[in-house]
Protein backbone atom coordinates (compact mmCIF):
# COMPACT_ATOMS: atom_id res chain seq x y z
CA UNK A 1 0.00 0.00 0.00
CA UNK A 2 3.12 2.41 0.94
CA UNK A 3 4.44 1.50 -2.49
CA UNK A 4 1.29 2.27 -4.49
CA UNK A 5 0.70 5.67 -2.35
CA UNK A 6 4.48 7.03 -3.75
CA UNK A 7 3.82 5.95 -6.87
CA UNK A 8 0.21 7.66 -7.18
CA UNK A 9 1.93 10.49 -5.23
CA UNK A 10 4.33 11.07 -7.33
CA UNK A 11 2.78 10.75 -10.77
CA UNK A 12 -0.19 12.79 -9.50
CA UNK A 13 2.61 16.05 -9.01
CA UNK A 14 3.69 15.11 -12.04
CA UNK A 15 0.70 15.29 -13.98
CA UNK A 16 -0.88 17.91 -13.19
CA UNK A 17 2.40 20.23 -13.49
CA UNK A 18 2.88 23.86 -12.05
CA UNK A 19 -0.55 25.15 -13.53
CA UNK A 20 -2.24 24.02 -10.65
CA UNK A 21 -0.31 23.50 -8.33
CA UNK A 22 1.48 27.34 -7.30
CA UNK A 23 3.60 27.22 -4.11
CA UNK A 24 2.28 30.02 -1.54
CA UNK A 25 4.16 33.29 -1.18
CA UNK A 26 6.40 32.95 1.99
CA UNK A 27 4.10 35.65 4.19
CA UNK A 28 0.92 33.86 3.64
CA UNK A 29 2.29 30.61 3.90
CA UNK A 30 0.49 28.01 6.37
CA UNK A 31 1.52 24.96 7.30
CA UNK A 32 -0.37 22.48 5.22
CA UNK A 33 0.67 19.07 7.39
CA UNK A 34 0.05 21.04 11.36
CA UNK A 35 -3.39 22.31 9.71
CA UNK A 36 -4.23 18.78 8.12
CA UNK A 37 -4.64 17.18 11.57
CA UNK A 38 -7.29 19.03 12.19
CA UNK A 39 -9.30 16.29 10.11
CA UNK A 40 -7.91 13.08 12.50
CA UNK A 41 -10.52 11.50 14.24
CA UNK A 42 -14.11 10.10 13.62
CA UNK A 43 -17.30 12.88 11.98
CA UNK A 44 -20.59 12.06 11.15
CA UNK A 45 -23.32 14.06 9.40
CA UNK A 46 -26.91 13.27 8.73
CA UNK A 47 -28.17 15.23 5.32
CA UNK A 48 -31.55 14.30 5.06
CA UNK A 49 -32.32 10.00 5.10
CA UNK A 50 -28.09 9.54 5.02
CA UNK A 51 -26.00 9.39 7.72
CA UNK A 52 -22.04 10.27 6.30
CA UNK A 53 -18.84 8.96 8.68
CA UNK A 54 -15.50 9.70 7.87
CA UNK A 55 -12.55 8.18 10.02
CA UNK A 56 -9.81 9.72 9.63
CA UNK A 57 -6.30 8.57 10.95
CA UNK A 58 -2.80 9.76 10.65
CA UNK A 59 -0.53 8.07 8.14
CA UNK A 60 3.43 9.97 7.87
CA UNK A 61 2.83 13.66 6.52
CA UNK A 62 -0.72 12.60 5.38
CA UNK A 63 -3.72 10.66 6.50
CA UNK A 64 -5.92 7.66 5.86
CA UNK A 65 -9.68 8.05 5.38
CA UNK A 66 -12.52 5.60 5.61
CA UNK A 67 -15.65 6.62 4.67
CA UNK A 68 -19.11 5.23 4.30
CA UNK A 69 -22.84 6.59 3.54
CA UNK A 70 -25.63 4.67 4.88
CA UNK A 71 -28.99 5.02 4.35
CA UNK A 72 -31.85 2.95 6.73
CA UNK A 73 -28.91 1.54 8.11
CA UNK A 74 -27.59 0.34 4.89
CA UNK A 75 -24.56 1.11 3.32
CA UNK A 76 -25.18 2.18 0.21
CA UNK A 77 -21.34 3.53 -0.92
CA UNK A 78 -17.96 3.21 0.98
CA UNK A 79 -14.43 4.08 -0.23
CA UNK A 80 -10.85 4.38 1.39
CA UNK A 81 -8.71 7.83 0.56
CA UNK A 82 -4.99 8.01 1.25
CA UNK A 83 -3.94 11.92 1.19
CA UNK A 84 -0.19 13.10 1.77
CA UNK A 85 1.84 16.18 1.39
CA UNK A 86 3.82 16.91 -1.36
CA UNK A 87 6.12 19.56 -0.43
CA UNK A 88 6.88 21.12 -3.47
CA UNK A 89 3.79 22.52 -4.67
CA UNK A 90 3.33 22.87 -0.77
CA UNK A 91 -0.45 20.82 -1.50
CA UNK A 92 -2.03 17.97 0.54
CA UNK A 93 -2.63 15.13 -2.45
CA UNK A 94 -5.15 12.31 -1.98
CA UNK A 95 -6.39 9.22 -4.04
CA UNK A 96 -10.05 7.81 -3.48
CA UNK A 97 -10.79 4.19 -3.93
CA UNK A 98 -14.35 3.03 -4.46
CA UNK A 99 -15.16 -0.13 -3.35
CA UNK A 100 -18.13 -0.61 -5.34
CA UNK A 101 -16.37 0.01 -9.05
CA UNK A 102 -13.14 0.49 -9.98
CA UNK A 103 -13.27 4.29 -10.20
CA UNK A 104 -10.67 6.03 -8.70
CA UNK A 105 -10.26 9.98 -8.28
CA UNK A 106 -7.48 11.95 -7.62
CA UNK A 107 -7.31 15.44 -5.51
CA UNK A 108 -5.32 18.53 -4.85
CA UNK A 109 -6.07 20.06 -1.20
CA UNK A 110 -5.29 23.16 0.73
CA UNK A 111 -5.76 25.51 3.42
CA UNK A 112 -6.43 28.82 2.52
CA UNK A 113 -6.64 29.84 6.25
CA UNK A 114 -6.56 28.14 9.36
CA UNK A 115 -9.58 27.28 8.94
CA UNK A 116 -10.77 27.13 4.95
CA UNK A 117 -9.59 24.14 2.87
CA UNK A 118 -10.34 23.74 -0.60
CA UNK A 119 -10.28 20.52 -3.06
CA UNK A 120 -10.65 20.06 -6.53
CA UNK A 121 -10.78 16.96 -8.05
CA UNK A 122 -8.72 15.21 -11.27
CA UNK A 123 -9.99 11.79 -12.82
CA UNK A 124 -7.92 9.72 -15.33
CA UNK A 125 -9.04 10.55 -18.91
CA UNK A 126 -9.18 7.30 -21.37
CA UNK A 127 -5.40 8.86 -22.63
CA UNK A 128 -4.16 8.10 -18.92
CA UNK A 129 -3.95 11.77 -18.42
CA UNK A 130 -5.49 13.12 -15.52
CA UNK A 131 -8.39 15.91 -16.32
CA UNK A 132 -9.98 18.62 -14.02
CA UNK A 133 -13.42 18.02 -12.96
CA UNK A 134 -15.92 21.15 -12.29
CA UNK A 135 -16.40 19.60 -8.75
CA UNK A 136 -14.63 21.27 -6.15
CA UNK A 137 -14.97 21.19 -2.50
CA UNK A 138 -14.31 24.08 1.04
CA UNK A 139 -14.62 22.63 4.58
CA UNK A 140 -14.68 25.15 6.70
CA UNK A 141 -13.54 24.38 10.43
CA UNK A 142 -16.23 26.73 13.05
CA UNK A 143 -14.80 24.59 16.00
CA UNK A 144 -12.41 21.91 16.96
CA UNK A 145 -15.48 19.43 16.78
CA UNK A 146 -17.38 20.90 14.00
CA UNK A 147 -16.94 22.08 9.94
CA UNK A 148 -19.38 22.59 7.20
CA UNK A 149 -18.54 21.04 3.85
CA UNK A 150 -19.76 22.82 0.79
CA UNK A 151 -19.85 20.69 -2.59
CA UNK A 152 -19.56 22.92 -5.69
CA UNK A 153 -20.25 21.93 -9.14
CA UNK A 154 -19.67 24.32 -11.97
CA UNK A 155 -18.93 26.89 -8.93
CA UNK A 156 -22.05 27.07 -7.94
CA UNK A 157 -23.10 25.30 -4.53
CA UNK A 158 -25.02 21.96 -4.96
CA UNK A 159 -24.76 20.85 -1.31
CA UNK A 160 -23.88 21.80 1.97
CA UNK A 161 -23.22 19.38 5.37
CA UNK A 162 -22.31 19.75 8.79
CA UNK A 163 -19.85 17.35 10.15
CA UNK A 164 -19.77 17.10 14.21
CA UNK A 165 -16.53 15.09 15.82
CA UNK A 166 -17.81 11.84 17.48
CA UNK A 167 -14.52 10.76 18.43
Amino acid sequence: MKNLFLSTMIILSMLLGTSEMRAQTTEAQLNQVELLKQYFGTWKSDYKDTTYVFVMTAYGKGMQVNFKASTKGKVIWQCKQVWGYDKESDKILGMLLNRASSSTSFYVSWFISKNVNETIEYVVRNDGKLEKTNSQWKEDFKSRDMFIQSHMINNKTVSMRTFMRVK
